[in-house]
């Protein structure tokens, strides 16, 4: 019996349809049915950006990729231990982007291009995490590249950064500490917790001291177990937001002051050495898939500066 090429083409097809239905089914059911199986690691890409204020200025942009691995956890033990893995990029500018006259500049232009190793423990009431970042500013660190690239094809009608006296190339090294203490007033369905949580960093990058304090509001998994503090393992969905005060009394910042080791930079600025930090933070977990969505605030960083707003955009995905 003859078949012409189309009816073959039209039961290929079906049989085609037919299977991927079939895997989306599984993969529901597998999920409904709560499935033993633990997704313990995870991909996690971060956007940060200052669009709000509808130009480029201090902290423009921060673009990271990150990687997580839920370690074996002790058995009958309630602590929880990760690793995590950052590739990223920032880009710090003045206001006036197309100005040439340092004199006016709030702060020098500055990119970093850094990696980032990660431990963290956590359990019922505590979390605490451990941090080694290492990387390179000035032209070595891509940004001028990166963001008049940008500018000139997908942004064409925004202004060119001149990227005059940056940073200039320079390796930093940096440690970074943070300590979380966690109470619960209220819970689920819809749960309020209180966190306080100091930190500290020490390096060529950023020294400080800070301490912040955090109120979590709505359908929020045990602090172990959320997404809060990049917690994998747990699919149950979550879906809260936070509101976060801060306040950091700063040594050195390396973007604006440049290498305290070594640095030669043609032009650096005094920072103020007391920031007020506020951040609110909304969390969507399903299945497998984090949202988190973050609207930055801080007091000005320099004395000619302004306060800065700027958003993150958080997606991360378990496997």
């Amino acid at each position: 019996m003859n078949i012409d090429r189309k009816t073959i083409f039209l039961r290929t097809l079906f049989v085609y349809f037919l299977g991927i239905f079939g895997i989306l089914a599984q993969s529901k059911d597998s999920l409904d049915s709560k499935s033993s199986r633990t997704y313990d690691q995870q991909f996690e890409l971060r956007e940060d950006n200052d669009f709000l204020h509808f130009t480029d200025r201090y902290y423009s942009t921060g673009t990271y990729l990150g990687l997580r691995k839920l370690l074996a956890p002790q058995k009958d033990s309630t602590e929880r231990r990760h690793y995590s893995f950052y590739l990223f990029q920032e880009i710090y500018t003045p206001s006036t982007l197309d100005g040439t006259n340092i004199k006016s500049f709030e702060r020098p232009y500055a990119g970093f291009l850094g990696i980032s190793n990660e431990l963290s423990f956590a359990n019922l009431k505590r979390y605490m995490d451990f941090k080694l970042l290492m990387g390179v500013t000035g032209p070595w660190s891509g940004a001028e590249k990166l963001q008049d690239a940008f500018h000139s094809t997908a942004a064409v009608d925004s202004k060119i950064a001149t990227w005059t006296e940056q940073l200039e190339n320079s390796f930093h090294f940096n440690l970074y500490y943070n300590y979380v203490w966690e109470l619960q007033w209220q819970p689920n369905p819809f749960s309020v917790h209180f966190a306080i949580s100091p930190s500290a960093a020490f390096g060529t990058r950023d020294t400080y001291l800070q301490n912040d304090v955090v109120f979590y509001f709505g359908k929020r998994n045990a602090l172990n177990q959320t997404m809060a503090y990049k917690q994998i393992g747990n699919m149950d969905r979550e879906l809260f937001f936070a509101v976060r005060l801060g306040y950091r009394y700063l040594f050195h910042d390396g973007m604006i002051e440049g290498n305290w080791l070594n640095d030669d930079s043609p032009f650096t600025v005094e920072p103020y050495h007391q920031l007020l930090l506020y951040n609110l933070e909304m969390y969507y977990r399903k299945g497998r898939n984090d949202f988190k969505l973050t609207y930055n605030f801080e007091t000005p960083r320099t004395p000619k500066a302004s306060s800065h707003l700027y958003i993150s955009l958080t997606y991360a995905r378990s496997y």
